[in-house]
């Protein structure tokens, strides 16, 4: 970030850190993760798999020692502007997109889906 601000002419601003966690990552070949997407195949819907994302949550207790879990954050439905005054979820799908029933019925898939391995 500094070096993009300097290049921009904007020496005069500082920046600090004031709080911070390191990454978390699961591994694709993963029974949580395979169980997710096979789970996506049985219900026709098309996956991207995303290595990383952005977002802030420590998951690295879990997913390092001493746990070492894997995390997997999945579903079907959709909702979006996470922790804003406007966060939403889909409550009523229309065969595109998810809605609340759909969402906690792929949840309960995945889970037995996982179990199963």
């Amino acid at each position: 970030m500094r070096r993009h601000l300097d290049r921009h002419g904007f020496t005069d601003i500082e920046s600090r850190q004031l709080a911070g966690y390191p990454p978390s990552k699961t591994s694709v070949n993963e029974p949580a993760v395979q169980a997710t997407l096979e789970v996506y195949r049985r219900w026709g819907v098309k996956t991207t798999v995303w290595p990383l994302m952005a977002g802030s949550r420590p998951m690295h207790l879990y997913t390092r020692p001493p746990l070492s879990l894997p995390a997997v954050f999945t579903g079907l439905g959709h909702g979006g502007r996470y922790h804003s005054p406007d966060e939403y979820l889909v409550i009523e799908g229309d065969g595109k997109v998810a809605g609340l029933v759909e969402a906690e019925k792929s949840y309960v898939d995945i889970v037995y889906a996982f179990a199963e391995r």
